[in-house]
């Protein structure tokens, strides 16, 4: 077996999430993890490179594959509105977390610790990571809705559910409820704020064709050409209205 196989880092990430809960997000618990994974120290570089980055890294795609595990064998996913699609995977994402919670309060210490950017080695890293992990969250589950973005709505899309998820876990870590109601209640909130802006942005974009429209046939003939001024005024509304009274 290859020293720094999908084996070898399963082994690790076991161990060190049973250790972390006590000893915290750091070098020493990795250092005990690999001890007790009965593999030498020295060959950390080759497993996780990054140390506590890469490892954390590991322990995202590890529970976004359990997750597209769990949605491959629901029948009628692909039939659901995108928001409940949307909902039961962050539903899921974070009961998936629930058997690790003191291990990702140690994350989130990490990842936020000011201490960081006093540590030449770490500085600002633990910070990006934590944003750029909750974006590879949020695009495996656009990934796993079968989103056919492309364009800008492919990073808005992700950025908007990114933000959500980060959100969400301060609400998840002090969440003491064994189906997670609390959480579940934030997530709903924050899907339906997004639901109510979309709604209400295509609205403006609505009301602006709609203006678009109206301008076009009050200014302009159906070669293009410019309208006499007497034409406009006599189409404007307030002016046929006047004409239709009287």
């Amino acid at each position: 077996m290859l020293i720094d196989s999908v084996e070898n880092k399963r082994k690790i990430l076991k161990n060190f999430l049973e250790i972390v809960a006590v000893s915290g997000w750091n070098k020493s618990s990795l250092h005990e993890a690999l001890k007790k994974s009965s593999i030498d120290h020295k060959f950390l570089p080759l497993i996780f490179p990054n140390n506590l980055l890469d490892l954390a890294d590991f322990y995202v795609e590890e529970n976004n594959e359990i997750l597209q595990q769990k949605i491959a064998k629901i029948t009628d996913f692909d039939h659901q509105k995108i928001r409940d699609k949307i909902r039961f995977c962050l539903y899921q994402r974070f009961v998936l977390e629930q058997k690790n919670k003191s291990a990702i309060s140690a994350l989130s210490h990490y990842y936020f610790d000011p201490k960081n950017l006093f540590n030449f080695e770490v500085g600002f890293r633990p910070k990006i990571q934590a944003l750029k992990n909750c974006f590879k969250i949020a695009d495996e589950i656009w990934r796993l809705i079968n989103d056919q973005s492309t364009d800008f709505n492919f990073y808005t899309k992700r950025l908007t559910l990114a933000k959500i998820i980060l959100q969400t876990i301060p609400v998840f870590l002090k969440d003491e409820d064994s189906e997670l109601s609390k959480t579940k209640k934030f997530i709903d909130s924050k899907i339906e704020k997004v639901m109510q802006f979309e709604k209400l942005k295509f609205k403006t974009k609505e009301a602006g064709t709609n203006l678009v429209n109206f301008l076009q046939s009050s200014l302009l003939n159906s070669d293009s050409s410019f309208k006499k001024p007497s034409q406009i005024i006599k189409n404007l509304p307030f002016i046929r209205l006047f004409k239709d009274k009287f």
